[in-house]
Parts: C-alpha cells; sequence; structure tokens
C-alpha cells in the first residue's frame, strides 16, 4: 500500500468516533438558504417579491459574508436572476433548456442559474434535509479530522472555529471570514461523511489563515502559497479522481481540472521560466504571466504536487511544513528525486526557484 492511500485508510474511520458537538451547536445557521427557499415559494404562487424581501434575505449572515466583495451588486443580480428563472411558473421552458447547457469555467450565471434550478425541483426535500442532518454533529467530526493534517503548532493555540453558513449560490464551499459557506443545493447531493471531509478540507484554510498572518506580496510566492494551501486541503477530501468533485460543474469543469492536474510539471517548467524572466526585468506589483497560471486557484498543480510528496513517504514533514511555501517546494523536489530514482520522470523546480522563495518569504 502506498504511504498516500495508507495516510487516507488511516484517517477514514473518524464518522464511528465520539466528538464533542457543544462547541458548535450555535456555530450553524440555515437562515440565508430558508430565505431563497421561501423567495422561491412566493415566486412560485405568483406574489410580489419587492427589494426589501430580497434584501432581508441578503442581510442574514451567510449572505453578507458571501456578498462582502466588490462584486456584491453584481452577484445579487445573479442569484435574483437565478431564482425567478427556477421558481416562475411561466420560464419553466426556459429553466429546462438552461439545465441542458454545458457552461464553462468562465459561465458563472449558468452555473448558478442550473444549480437553483436543480434545487426548486425538490424544494420539500430540501427543507427536509436541513432540518433532519445534524450539521453541528459534521462540524465537530471535521474538526476532528482537519488536526490529523495539522503540526500541534497550528492547533494549539487560539484559533477561532468556523461558523457553517448554508447559502444558495453555485455548487461550492468556500471560506469567508472565518466562516465556511456551503451551497444547499451541493450539500444534499452529499453523503454525510463526504460533507465532512468538505468541511475539514475548509477548516484546514481556516487554522492555516490564523497561523499564517504575515504574507510577502511576491507572485512567485503567492502561486507557491496557494499550490501549499490547496493540495494539503485536497489531500483530505479529493482521493483518487480529484477531478470528479468538478463533475458537479459540468464536463468543462471537470476535464479542465483534469488538464491542469496532468500537466502540472508543465507548469511548474513555466514557473521556472517565468522567475528566470522575471529576475532580470523585475516588475512592481502582481506580475501577471505567473497570476495566469493560477488555475481553479491552485488546486489541480498544488494536489499533483502534496500527493507526490505524501506518496514518497514525506507526509510528516508536509504537515510540519503546512505553512511555508518555500519547504513545501523543497519537499516536493526531494519526492520528484526519490520517483525519479525508480525511473519517474517527474520534474523538479529549479535551485533559483527553491532559493527566491526562501528569499522572499
Amino acid at each position: 500500500m502506498k504511504p498516500y492511500r495508507l495516510l487516507i485508510f488511516l484517517l477514514l474511520p473518524f464518522s464511528i468516533l465520539s466528538c464533542r458537538e457543544e462547541s458548535f451547536t450555535d456555530k450553524y445557521s440555515s437562515d440565508s438558504a430558508f430565505g431563497i427557499l421561501d423567495i422561491g415559494e412566493d415566486i412560485r404562487s405568483r406574489k410580489d417579491v419587492n427589494e426589501e424581501t430580497w434584501e432581508r434575505v441578503f442581510d442574514t449572515e451567510g449572505y453578507r459574508k458571501y456578498l462582502a466583495t466588490s462584486r456584491r451588486d453584481v452577484l445579487c443580480s445573479m442569484i435574483k436572476e437565478a431564482a425567478f428563472l427556477a421558481y416562475s411558473p411561466d420560464r419553466s421552458a426556459e429553466a429546462d433548456s438552461v439545465l441542458l447547457l454545458t457552461p464553462d469555467a468562465n459561465d458563472f450565471q449558468t452555473l448558478m442559474s442550473q444549480n437553483i434550478c436543480k434545487l426548486a425541483t425538490r424544494q420539500d426535500e430540501a427543507r427536509r434535509f436541513v432540518e433532519e442532518t445534524d450539521f453541528p454533529g459534521l462540524l465537530s467530526k471535521a474538526d476532528w479530522l482537519v488536526k490529523r493534517y495539522l503540526p500541534k503548532r497550528a492547533i494549539s493555540g487560539d484559533v477561532t472555529l468556523n461558523d457553517l453558513y448554508l447559502i444558495c449560490t453555485i455548487p461550492d464551499a468556500s471560506v469567508r471570514d472565518h466562516s465556511v459557506l456551503l451551497d444547499l443545493n451541493l450539500a444534499m447531493d452529499m453523503k454525510e461523511d463526504e460533507i465532512v471531509l468538505l468541511l475539514a478540507h475548509e477548516f484546514f484554510h481556516n487554522y492555516r489563515e490564523t497561523v499564517l498572518t504575515d504574507e510577502p506580496g511576491d507572485s512567485f510566492w503567492k502561486i507557491f502559497n496557494c499550490f501549499e494551501n490547496e493540495g494539503i486541503a485536497d489531500l483530505i477530501d479529493k482521493g483518487e479522481h480529484p477531478e470528479a468533485m468538478y463533475a458537479r460543474y459540468g464536463a468543462s469543469f471537470e476535464a479542465l481540472y483534469l488538464h491542469e492536474y496532468q500537466n502540472s510539471s508543465k507548469t511548474l517548467q513555466k514557473l521556472d521560466s517565468l522567475l528566470s524572466v522575471y529576475q532580470v526585468n523585475p516588475v512592481k506589483g502582481e506580475y501577471a504571466p505567473v497570476a495566469d497560471l493560477l488555475v481553479f486557484n491552485g488546486h489541480p498543480t498544488g494536489y499533483y504536487m502534496a500527493r507526490l510528496i505524501c506518496e514518497e513517504g514525506l507526509q510528516k514533514e508536509l504537515i510540519e511544513a503546512f505553512d511555508n511555501p518555500a519547504t513545501f517546494a523543497e519537499l516536493y523536489n526531494e519526492a520528484a528525486s526519490r520517483r525519479n530514482k525508480r525511473g519517474g520522470q517527474e520534474y523538479l523546480l529549479s535551485k533559483e526557484m527553491v532559493g527566491y522563495l526562501h528569499q522572499v518569504e
């Protein structure tokens, strides 16, 4: 059994452990999700849904966190359009047509509309799911699980535990302001153990944020930070087929992820080439050619690197260095070297790249 698989095998039986739930009882809210379900019923009943009603929903804590961005107005409009399409009796044919589309990675409106249209077809099931699922218990299990991927120094201090807010948007989960925002329709499509794994993934980001407080503004450091951050978190919930999660978004998302994952070595090679150019002609602020290589926030390449590190027996070192992108790059090189000694063809980062990352950290 490979070291990576052994690690996952040892961590899976978390569901049988007794977990403390008291600390999470008041850290979960479904108000935002129920707000959309209520508005959907009003739309379906042809009741008038005014701006005041929408603002009450958008003022719930989950949506306040989700909408705390410069794109607030755009996102609000997209949510409204998706809800009216999904629930309007006069737009059922249009909704059916939208469900047949294959959105690409830039078509956020179609992705959101499809997700809320699917939710609208199981309104009663959604309410039962929220009422019957023990989310505080799932949060507690997730907090237990994530600590297996963290060094003691990350969990020994004062860490603000994540709140969980169910919202209705795209089929996704994210961390905003030390809170997990989980799409209701996505949660309904997952088994409880899968939800725990997903929450543990998001918890990892929260614990890491608490430790990593002083971040350099360098573009190369930032991209390797994303690789490490998402790569280790993906060890928790992605398994042997990391692209499967993106199938929920559509075939184009799954294909793009798989392409990036399989071409991780080429991405790392491009970064080495860009560093050579950058050191001759440095620029102030973000270095756009590096930012352009950050696909899916670094998930595919980061998981490729983290998985190789674990498969080559360096998981303990990886966990200890969870907040150090330069050491993460070094561990990747060590893992690649071990693999290549057995006939592998893994790309090794240049000494210049590793040295540069240490220099700017």
